[in-house]
């Protein structure tokens, strides 16, 4: 269905992982991966706690630092 709607197909590789390894495959060709996690995993639960109002946003900003690390 994800499928038809977007107006493309998955490999059977990308299936699988998805299957075995998880994901978001609704955000595919819509958003842009900018970064991972390496440290403070633990900050990431507390923002995915907060609450959130129409839309899926939080009902305050989030605010946060980054560090681009090359």
């Amino acid at each position: 269905m994800l499928e038809a709607q977007k107006g493309f197909r998955y490999s059977s590789e990308q299936r699988e992982a998805y299957k075995t390894l998880g994901g978001t495959p609704f955000l595919d060709r819509d958003y842009t991966v900018f970064g991972r996690i390496i440290e403070g995993l633990e900050i990431v639960d507390k923002i995915a706690g907060v609450k959130t109002g129409p839309n899926d946003r939080p009902v305050e900003d989030v605010k946060m630092k980054i560090r681009v690390i090359k």
